[in-house]
């Protein structure tokens, strides 16, 4: 007996949403329905809510094992109480938020999203530093054992291993966010923006436990002298001096995965990410190692005054780097003003940072109805420079013309909404308003005495009469 299967409906296949997805572009954008339903159906909304979850777990897992007295070999190591934590993070704060804001602020032309900063940020903070703590740990303990006593041994760890071990715990978010959301990240200034947020974090959690260890070590062991000192040098040290370390070493694997996302080599692809992540592990084990074997401030000023020199080439290359990014901006919407689909200000305007700045602000001024739509236009005219760029240098097929057509759409319907021409723009502000600008009172003046008395009678005492009263 033989049983004949109906023909069902056939699959709903969309090849544009698929084109688009295998190219690595955003999906066409479902506006139907409420914000709040969107949002629920929207898998990256429960994934970021499920990392910031997360963090806070981490955190307290830090502080569940940093807090409690150690015993070590019959000794009793003092734990980090609540009042020097508190004062820790106090001082570590005012670096972190230093380097935060300068890495937001590299990251001009096409921000982020907000979470992909929190994110990252938040990963070095909690995740990224928990697991170096329980891997260099593991990893001591084993170079401890087969060091069979050695006093050296201690320091193994910090130069051999611990290098490899946090830069990869830094660099892990970048990656993943490359591989889940790599349309998002168009440049090497936002893979560095990641990075050094990533960072940022990592060394902010540091910076807490080393102040807090300092201000404990001290209050209760008195050849450490005085406490407040003790941790003004380590905060001096740590927080200015060398606060660049951690941002430098995890920048190196950051401008490796902004130069792989933008080429078409699979062999570069694969080597410039491995690259940048060898040359900051090695930068950081070359640190480590210098701070632990320099044994006096004279022997370390050298390899001091090399490293502000690595910075400062990191930094040139950065600057660099964003002037590159304005001039691919403006050359690819030129592409679009040829085929007459732009205006010819259009390319001068939206490459130029001081340019889009002045948009912005002046948006701000004329309330959110004009700088919603500003905002949003200028976005959709960066995001179609940087895919032009893609498909020019073949990193996506066909889908970038489709995804090229509906940023178009999005331009056209945003411009007349938008201020578009920076030419004859001006600020307007009420300063009166503001209270900055008022007028002087004057000063009280008694009133004039008429110099003969007022008329009595118009038609009788006036002289002249008014016309209507001459006769």
């Amino acid at each position: 007996m033989s049983v004949q299967l109906l023909p069902g409906p056939e699959p709903k296949v969309i090849p544009e949403r698929r084109a688009r997805v295998l190219s690595g572009l955003p999906r066409p954008v479902e506006r139907s329905g409420s914000w709040l339903g969107r949002t629920v159906r929207n898998p990256w909304a429960w994934l970021v809510l499920g990392l910031l979850l997360m963090y806070p777990l981490g955190i307290w897992q830090m502080y569940a094992v940093q807090h409690p007295d150690q015993h070590v070999q019959g000794h009793v190591l003092p734990g980090l109480n609540n009042d020097a934590l508190r004062e820790a993070v106090g001082l570590a704060a005012p670096t972190a938020l230093v380097w935060t804001l300068l890495f937001v602020w590299l990251d001009r032309f096409r921000r982020l999203a907000l979470w992909m900063y929190l994110v990252a940020w938040g990963w070095g903070a909690s995740i990224a530093t928990l697991a170096a703590m329980y891997l260099n740990t593991w990893l001591g303990g084993l170079m401890m054992v087969r060091g069979a006593g050695d006093p050296a041994a201690g320091a193994r760890a910090a130069v051999f291993s611990a290098p490899f071990v946090e830069e990869a715990c830094k660099a892990s978010i970048v990656f993943a966010l490359a591989v889940l959301a790599r349309h998002r990240i168009a440049s090497v200034l936002q893979s560095v923006t990641l990075a050094g947020l990533a960072a940022t974090g990592f060394a902010f959690t540091e910076n807490i436990v080393y102040y807090a260890r300092a201000r404990v070590y001290a209050s209760y062991q008195q050849s450490a002298g005085n406490a407040d000192a003790a941790v003004a040098s380590i905060v001096q040290l740590r927080g200015i001096y060398t606060s660049f370390g951690h941002m430098l070493f995890t920048s190196m694997t950051g401008i490796g995965i902004g130069i792989a996302l933008r080429t078409r080599s699979k062999l570069v692809r694969v080597l410039a990410p491995l690259t940048g992540y060898v040359l900051a592990a090695t930068m950081h084990m070359s640190f480590n190692g210098v701070s632990s074997t320099s044994a006096s401030t004279a022997q370390l000023m050298p390899y001091y005054y090399l490293a502000l020199g690595l910075v400062a080439s990191v930094v040139l290359f950065l600057v660099l780097q964003s002037i590159r990014e304005s001039r691919r901006i403006r050359q690819r919407l030129s592409d679009f003003v040829l085929m007459g689909w732009l205006d010819e200000r259009d390319p001068v305007v939206f490459s130029s940072w001081r340019r889009r700045f002045w948009l912005l602000l002046v948006a701000a001024r004329r309330g959110p109805r004009v700088w919603k739509p500003t905002r949003d236009l200028m976005v959709s005219m960066t995001d179609l420079a940087y895919t032009r760029d893609a498909v020019v240098r073949g990193v996506v097929d066909a889908a970038g013309d489709s995804y090229a057509r509906t940023l178009l759409i999005d331009i056209d319907r945003l411009r007349p909404l938008a201020l578009t021409e920076t030419e004859g723009l001006r600020l307007d502000i009420p300063w009166r308003r503001l209270g900055f600008w008022r007028r002087r009172p004057q000063a009280w003046l008694p009133p004039r005495q008429a110099a003969w008395p007022a008329p009595v009678s118009v038609r009788a005492e006036q002289w002249p009469a008014p016309p209507a009263v001459r006769r």
